[in-house]
């Protein structure tokens, strides 16, 4: 292998491309017309039916494979008409943001049949010719969200049809340099997915022992063995209904915790930089922070405003009726590359005044009996609310100092694991958002076969 670095370019409508390129149109690397999916109304769900590819499901993953979907009945014939295959390219039909519209997701080996919604478009390409992979990553560049762009209609509902999509500029080259660019990209990706997968297991692991050791009192005892199952002292408690460990308590999260609730920002002090802002979309549902949500900030704020790394911060709202991120808790990671960060009003910040560690603390209020209190005690109708007595008043089995101590020490390896993964990843994309453009408009050469 030897790298061919392109020297002469010529001028066309997506821009500068290699001499030895062309430029065509959309539809000539396809096996067939592009397909609109299928509606299916809610009376239609079934856990045993199709697995059902929807808008959310592109815009949260760009290889669609054997992963969870929404399930629903599909006659023979529908699933015929509808069925996604390995090598397909499915594309965001509508959206109300022009920012959705166009994205791109790949149908990767399953062995779960997949259909997929009358909301998105998909895409056959002829693989003799072309890399289904290669146009997969153009279409992720902004050279080809801008020929996109150019064939939306709508105002406020922006859409693309198929025929529009089909008549999309691409670059033509051959489909070894295509398959060569890809693989390029696709090694990137293909790490910072298994970076995922390792912090989504490391999260489990987390969740695994919290429930071992403070929810079936399974901690290690003296001699490192499962404390209730190896005979250790159980003691009735009239409050909860039930024995809990010897020398352990019942006690109120007051006992051990305040909250502060955050910054009322104003949008016109947000900005590509500044200081993080922790905010509503950094909550996962259930639990855990998304850093894609993060914002910047440049505008005055008050030192109670700001937490730190290991800091546990709460969803106070929910603009949804699903209570799914509703008091939710999360960790503030350290790769945010700041000692400090904001948070907005939709967040409470909890201050630990006690030993119960923020470890312990999070997983807590994982707990259903928090959860089920959380969500009778939401407060709204449009944007839901939470009440920090809801959180304050939350009455919880308090484990002895030496469990806590130990818990402590093993998440913190977890976390710390954890953060590297991130971190990783954070590097591993901006190499890849870098060479993407450069590779899509051949300004960076590819290893190519010498015969």
């Amino acid at each position: 292998m030897e790298t061919k670095q392109k020297t002469k370019f010529k001028q066309t409508e997506i821009g500068m491309i290699p001499e030895d390129w062309d430029l065509g149109k959309f539809r000539v690397i396809l096996s067939r017309n592009i397909r609109h999916g299928i509606y299916k109304a809610k009376e239609y769900a079934d856990p045993h039916g199709v697995r059902l590819l929807k808008m959310g499901d592109v815009n949260s993953k760009v290889r669609i494979s054997d992963q969870k979907m929404e399930r629903v009945f599909a006659s023979e014939n529908e699933i015929k008409r509808f069925k996604a295959f390995t090598g397909n390219l499915i594309f965001a039909r509508t959206s109300m943001m022009t920012g959705g519209l166009g994205n791109c997701s790949i149908i990767m080996e399953h062995s779960d049949p997949i259909i997929f919604d009358g909301n998105l478009l998909c895409v056959d390409i002829d693989t003799k010719v072309a890399d289904p992979e290669f146009y997969l990553y153009y279409f992720k560049s902004k050279r080809g969200q801008n020929e996109i762009a150019k064939m939306t209609t709508g105002t406020q509902s922006r859409n693309i049809p198929g025929s529009k999509l089909m008549e999309v500029n691409i670059p033509l080259l051959s489909k070894q340099e295509q398959s060569q660019i890809a693989s390029v990209l696709s090694c990137l990706d293909s790490k910072m997915e298994l970076n995922q997968q390792m912090y989504k297991t490391l999260e489990v692991i987390g969740q695994t022992i919290f429930k071992h050791w403070f929810v079936d009192f399974e901690f290690p005892n003296e001699d490192g063995k499962p404390y209730k199952s190896s005979g250790g002292e159980m003691v009735y408690n009239e409050e909860f209904g039930k024995k809990i460990p010897n020398k352990w308590r019942i006690g109120r999260l007051r006992e051990f915790i305040d909250l502060d609730r955050g910054l009322s920002y104003k949008g016109a002090f947000l900005s590509d930089e500044g200081i993080p802002m922790i905010n509503l979309g950094t909550i996962a549902p259930t639990a855990g922070f998304i850093p894609e949500g993060l914002k910047y900030y440049v505008g005055e704020y008050k030192e109670k405003q700001l937490v730190k790394a290991g800091d546990v911060v709460i969803a106070n709202t929910d603009i949804t009726q699903r209570r799914e991120v509703l008091g939710s808790p999360a960790i503030v990671p350290p790769y945010l590359e700041s000692e400090k960060a904001l948070f907005t009003h939709h967040i409470f910040a909890v201050r630990n005044k006690s030993q119960l560690p923020n470890s312990f603390i999070f997983h807590l209020l994982q707990l259903k009996e928090y959860k089920d209190r959380v969500k009778g005690f939401a407060t709204g109708t449009t944007v839901l609310a939470l009440p920090k007595d809801a959180v304050l008043d939350f009455d919880f089995i308090v484990p002895d100092a030496e469990s806590l101590k130990k818990f402590n020490a093993i998440y913190s390896l977890l976390f710390s694991k954890s953060n590297l993964c991130h971190i990783q990843n954070r590097n591993l994309s901006n190499i890849r958002d870098s060479l993407l453009p450069k590779l899509m408009s051949g300004k960076i050469g590819v290893p190519v076969s010498v015969n």
